[in-house]
């Protein structure tokens, strides 16, 4: 499924923590193939792109303690092609 980026700013300790481990971000009004939707245990989810790759970073986790994985982008920060919110069902469909 291809979406559009509507939002690439980043809290500076995100940036920061970025910048420490090489991590490329999207950016805003480019067009990105989701390659993964990912649910986190905080309920969000979050989006691998398939122009992006990135390395895998440390994230504490609430049961398995430090665990390293590739960091992905909240859905909200993306629209479909026609402008409307990425909903996850969507994913789902697209990705089977």
């Amino acid at each position: 499924m291809e979406v559009i980026c509507i939002n690439d700013l980043f809290l500076p300790q995100v940036l920061a923590f970025y910048a420490e481990f090489g991590i490329k971000t999207p950016s805003k009004d480019k067009m990105y193939t989701v390659r993964q939707a990912k649910r986190h245990t905080t309920g969000e989810t979050g989006l691998l792109l398939g122009e992006i790759q990135n390395p895998d970073v440390p994230v504490k986790h609430p049961v398995l303690g430090e665990v390293w994985v590739e960091p992905t982008f909240n859905i909200n920060r993306f629209r479909t092609l026609l402008g409307e919110p990425v909903r996850e069902e969507e994913l789902e469909l697209a990705n089977s």
